[in-house]
């Protein structure tokens, strides 16, 4: 398999359902409550995680050294890890099928799961992925890097929100779409665009490749790479990662798709 700078692990297997706001499109679907937010916390911080977390460093060390990944961790070299949490636990938020899709009703984009980033003693960082379970919160994955709890900390009064099949992460504010890291800006263009101007854009990109389209039942999947839409509602060349249907594994999917095509998996 091709290594990849970005590593995850665990499955990305856990659904959520996507929760619709009426209005005019410049709302998001409702995303978790304070208590929600303080129980995800309450799981990142336990022994738990933080033991999951130990041995992701450990396995990332064996997988830069060209070694498996499959081999038992040890105590001693998972307490050299004393990992740490970084930050608070934040809400992801990612690009809408429905939205895609034009629904007049459908939120910009939809709660997928809370993150939290975290470092090791030796310098390694990493993401923590929490989803609600029943009534309680589990830890879904752990991802290399730190995208998914560093973008969403610079919401500046609006909401951060992340189209994965570009890896492009935006701030939704005042019914304006901005871009937050070079690709965000290279498909909105510096001052970013209108919501209705977003809406085109990923319609343009997006719209044939949803589920139930001839793109779908041919099964090409792989990178898309925009070239600006700003002006011309065009997407980029290549092919694109399908969106998934609205409802269960909907928005989880979604946001995991980035991570399906960047990111290679590293057993727990």
């Amino acid at each position: 398999m091709r290594t990849s700078a970005k590593l995850a692990a665990g499955a990305v297997t856990a659904g959520l359902g996507v929760t619709m706001v009426a209005g005019s499109g410049t709302a998001l679907a409702d995303g978790p409550s304070p208590a929600d937010t303080a129980a995800a916390a309450k799981v990142a911080a336990s022994p738990a995680a933080r033991e999951r977390l130990a041995t992701f460093f450990v396995h990332l060390d064996q997988h830069q050294r060209g070694e498996l990944t499959d081999q038992a961790v040890s105590k001693a070299a998972k307490a050299a890890k004393a990992p740490a949490l970084d930050g608070a636990v934040r809400p992801v938020y990612t690009l809408n099928p429905a939205f895609v899709q034009g629904r007049r009703d459908a939120s910009v984009a939809a709660f997928a799961y809370l993150a939290v980033g975290a470092h090791s003693a030796t310098g390694q960082h990493a993401t923590m992925w929490l989803v609600k379970q029943g009534t309680g919160w589990k830890v879904m994955n752990v991802i290399s890097g730190t995208d998914e709890a560093a973008y969403p900390a610079r919401a500046g009064g609006g909401t951060v929100f992340t189209e994965p099949q570009i890896n492009a992460w935006y701030r939704l504010k005042d019914g304006r779409v901005t871009g937050l890291n070079r690709t965000a800006t290279t498909s909105v263009g510096k001052r970013g665009v209108t919501v209705a101007a977003y809406r085109n854009l990923v319609r343009a990109r997006y719209a044939d490749k949803l589920p139930g389209s001839s793109y779908q039942r041919s099964g090409r999947l792989g990178g898309y790479t925009p070239r600006t839409g700003v002006g011309t509602g065009s997407g980029g060349g290549g092919t694109t990662l399908l969106l998934p249907a609205l409802g269960a594994c909907g928005a989880l999917a979604a946001a995991a798709g980035i991570v399906a095509a960047h990111r290679r998996r590293v057993p727990r």
